[in-house]
């Protein structure tokens, strides 16, 4: 078992579906209401279905390589993609924020520039190992202090990606085909098992029910399923007649969940549950959010599952040379923005925090950009802005880094 495996080639739209998510992202991070999508952190499970399905292809085909080969082919290739940009991203923004504090005196007492200190104070150590989703999670057992910021914080999903990454090269060199096959389907079942146990169980066991909600929104295993759908697109050749009619009857269904879960929260008083969110707010309260109807308490046990089958039919497609909305995925705009996404999610999420910051000079954030005009002419610069620098990053950076240690001899 030692030939080389085929190129892989290139499927159209994925692309797309990154920017999509990335954008979904964005807004849901957007402080302001009117331009924010409640909904939009699912942008993060498109993001881990399409991981799952990306990399098993990737792995399947590599594993007739000698073991050796293929994990040092498959590690080698993924830290030259994610490390370079990923530390570097670390490195300037804490310069950044140091900066700030110390040249600029009438931002030394801001809120969010003291959490970025306190974060790179404390914090650091599990930015730079990607265990920030795990310190989230052992939180209450090791008293670990709270140091959410809005520099760092999203990095607790690409430390999931990076587990994941660790694990899953393992499972399918040494599980056969089948054995394969049974595992990525076991995941898929018995993680909407474990958020009802939560629901149902786990809520009685802790007092504090948003770490609960955190936990199983953060933690690897707990969004293995949102992983293993990827990879059951890999495994399986999935034959869809009719694309469009599935995704919208999926879409149908999600939507529906989300809107009767969404009446019945605000029935329960509940009011502070966006209704921009779809009934799909952000899933760490979902425990806290309890009302007298046992299906809308147990939503952790099949949104999660909506979310990610909504996902699932969104790429399937792609999968299958007839990707949804070519004119809009596979357009070249919208296609390079899914190129440079990576960038695009690590450097949204702190440039949005400089712009709030910067917004005390002009009397603060949102009386800044109480008139539309002047909001929605910031938001597009800062869309200008990160697109940006996701674009010279991937460019002058992260492409040349590629290029030039590129693994022409590793694994052949």
């Amino acid at each position: 078992m030692n030939s080389k495996p085929e190129k892989l080639d290139y499927i159209p739209g994925l692309d797309g579906i990154r920017a999509l998510a990335a954008l979904l992202v964005i807004s849901t991070h957007w402080p302001n209401n009117s331009l924010s999508l409640k909904f939009g952190w699912i942008g993060v499970n498109i993001f881990f279905v399409l991981s799952g399905f990306l990399i098993t292809r990737i792995l399947v085909n590599e594993k007739q390589r000698a073991f050796k080969q293929y994990l040092s082919n498959f590690f080698y290739k993924r830290a030259l993609r994610i490390f370079p940009i990923y530390y570097l991203f670390i490195f300037s923004t804490t310069i950044i924020i140091l900066l700030i504090y110390c040249f600029i005196p009438a931002l030394s007492k801001d809120g969010s520039l003291i959490a970025g200190l306190n974060a790179i104070k404390y914090d650091l150590p599990f930015y730079l190992t990607y265990t920030y989703n795990i310190k989230l999670n052992l939180a209450p057992l090791f008293h670990f202090g709270d140091y959410s910021n809005d520099f760092f914080g999203h990095l607790w999903s690409l430390a999931i990606e990076e587990q994941f990454y660790i694990i899953f090269p393992f499972l399918v060199y040494f599980l056969d085909s089948k054995q394969l096959k049974k595992l990525v389907i076991a995941i898929i079942i018995i993680c909407p098992l474990i958020r009802l146990w939560a629901a149902l169980i786990g809520t009685h066991l802790v007092s504090n029910k948003y770490w609960l909600g955190e936990l199983l929104y953060t933690n690897t295993f707990c969004q293995a399923d949102a992983l293993a759908a990827g990879a059951l697109l890999a495994l399986y050749p999935i034959k869809i007649k009719f694309p469009y009619r599935t995704f919208f009857v999926v879409m149908l269904i999600f939507l529906v969940t989300g809107l009767t879960c969404l009446y019945f929260l605000r029935q329960a008083g509940y009011f502070l549950v966006d209704g921009k969110s779809l009934g799909y707010d952000f899933p760490a309260f979902w425990f806290t959010e309890t009302t007298s109807h046992f299906l809308i308490n147990i939503r952790g046990f099949y949104q999660y599952s909506l979310v990610n089958l909504l996902a699932f039919f969104l790429i399937a497609p792609a999968v299958i040379k007839k990707p949804l909305f070519p004119a809009v995925l596979q357009s070249k705009p919208i296609s390079y923005l899914g190129k440079i996404s990576y960038g695009v999610y690590l450097f949204h999420y702190p440039i949005k925090a400089f712009f709030v910051m910067g917004g005390s000079f002009f009397g603060g954030w949102f009386k800044l950009t109480a008139n539309p005009f002047i909001h929605i002419s910031i938001f597009i610069l800062y869309l200008f802005v990160v697109i940006m620098l996701a674009h010279f990053s991937y460019q002058y950076f992260e492409r040349k880094i590629m290029m030039k240690y590129k693994p022409n001899n590793v694994g052949n």
